[in-house]
């Protein structure tokens, strides 16, 4: 499949432009586009799907990237069932991470379900290794026959730019508000530059990037002992090259982690460690804040807060930090104007608009709190707080139904959250379910031990009192 030595490629440019061309045809005629771009470097790759991609933006599109693993090997339904469809370019990879027998998942999904990208009028440009690219008319010969455009990028980087573009990709959309978002693509690519890097000390600093980048996306997914090696990697090559600042990071990156864990007191000296070596470095202050929040320290939080405001004042993030002070203490109007700040700073700050509809709901602003979950849920759609409170409101409107589907909601995202866990236990047993409720509540209390006390005091547990299995689980007798 690899293009022979002899043969003399067009340029990359009008490559990219022809596969820019076939998909504007497609926008315009409103009908499905298969296109596979056959690559050999990761390099190459990644600076055709950023080509592409500016030319899909210019046309009003979006691009979602799909990773192909084995529990997202089915491609077509994935993509099918997509809402946003309509104005999403599928940027597609890794089909030889399929799994099942022979690793053919992937490529029967395709073969069997074609149709669908008919009928959905889907619009995907597949990326192949050459691997993938001899096994797909093997594996998915129907699906083959419906392609409509191979274009091969398979010619090595230029020597000279591959370690500058691996620098460059390593923080390509790496922000703390969209870590979240296609998370194993974003892991998929800087492990594969990660492979195609050769070992050296001219390559330090981009393996020292690619390897922090990734702690930063496994610490997204909740792989948090993975999360640690990595940064620990960064931070050894990082002395490696004495770069100061950048230890200063990998150690304010090892106290998310360790923060996230509930190991505070790691957390507390890998951030003090970070302010030592960079004392202007607003991140760790911030960092500090959420562990003081965190163990009700709530003067020091404040102190740290303001101390990361005032050396980064743009970071949207303590202002945010000092809201969630402010409302744990009662302080509403404090809380909300922190809140708002954080917004101004930040308008796609899911966080903030999670605390204002906190804010709302105890002030009994109901419509105003069910706007800000929903804002939230809109900007951060993997994010399960604002379903909860969403939940919440719902219960105190007595819309017991909606409730109930929020809760499930936020499970779903999220199935180590407390909150939503021993929401559902009052609302069953409200309902009279006492065999369901119990079940949400050993969850909730499996997840969090403080839960037995408020458990304890709840009125909607009030039939469950002599329950031997209730008063075995909230420790009636302690």
């Amino acid at each position: 499949m690899a293009t022979p030595a002899t043969q003399v490629l067009e340029p990359l440019a009008e490559r990219v432009d022809r596969l820019a061309r076939e998909l504007e045809r497609a926008i315009r005629f409103d009908r499905p586009s298969i296109l596979l771009a056959i690559y050999a470097s990761e390099f190459v790759r990644a600076g055709v799907e950023a080509a592409l991609e500016a030319h899909l933006r210019e046309m009003g599109q979006a691009v979602a990237r799909v990773h192909v693993s084995e529990d997202n090997y089915d491609v077509p339904l994935h993509l099918a069932a997509n809402p946003d469809r309509v104005t999403t370019v599928f940027f597609v990879s890794g089909l030889q991470w399929g799994g099942g027998a022979d690793g053919r998942n992937a490529y029967r999904a395709l073969n069997i379900r074609r149709e669908y990208f008919v009928d959905f009028r889907i619009r995907a440009v597949f990326w192949l290794t050459e691997k993938e690219a001899v096994a797909l008319p093997n594996h998915a010969p129907d699906f083959w026959a419906f392609r409509h455009r191979v274009v091969e990028f398979v010619e090595p980087p230029e020597p000279g730019r591959i370690v500058p573009a691996a620098r460059e990709l390593a923080w390509h959309d790496f922000e703390s508000r969209t870590l979240r978002e296609d998370t194993d693509a974003k892991i998929a690519l800087r492990e594969a530059l990660l492979a195609d890097l050769l070992e050296g000390d001219e390559t330090l600093a981009a393996r020292a990037d690619l390897l922090f980048t990734l702690a930063g996306l496994y610490w997204a997914k909740r792989e948090y002992e993975k999360s640690i090696k990595l940064c620990q990697r960064a931070l050894e090559l990082a002395e490696l090259l004495e770069n100061i600042p950048f230890q200063a990071r990998c150690h304010n990156g090892l106290g998310n982690v360790y923060g996230a864990l509930g190991r505070y007191e790691e957390a507390l000296a890998a951030y003090q460690r970070a302010i030592d070596l960079d004392p202007k470095l607003a991140y760790p202050h911030n960092g500090l804040g959420n562990v003081y929040a965190a163990l009700g320290r709530y003067e020091e939080a404040l102190a740290a807060y303001q101390r990361a405001i005032d050396l980064d004042p743009k970071l949207a993030n303590p202002h945010n930090g000092l809201g969630t002070v402010y409302y744990s203490l009662g302080s509403y109007e404090e809380a909300l104007a922190a809140y708002q700040r954080a917004i101004d700073l930040d308008p796609k700050s899911a966080y903030a608009h999670n605390g204002l509809g906190n804010v709302y709901r105890d002030l009994g602003r109901h419509d105003e709190a069910l706007a800000a979950y929903r804002r939230a849920i809109e900007l951060d759609p993997k994010y399960a707080l604002p379903h909860n409170g969403l939940g919440n409101v719902y219960r105190d409107l007595g819309r017991y139904e909606e409730a109930l589907a929020a809760y499930q909601r936020a499970i779903e995202l999220d199935s180590k959250l407390v909150y939503p866990h021993y929401n559902l236990a009052r609302l069953e047993a409200r309902w009279g379910n006492k065999e369901t409720a119990l079940q949400h509540l050993e969850r909730a209390i499996a997840l969090d031990q403080r839960w037995k006390g408020y458990a304890r005091k709840a009125p909607e547990f009030e039939s469950m009192r002599n329950n031997p299995r209730f008063k075995a689980l909230v420790g009636v007798n302690e």
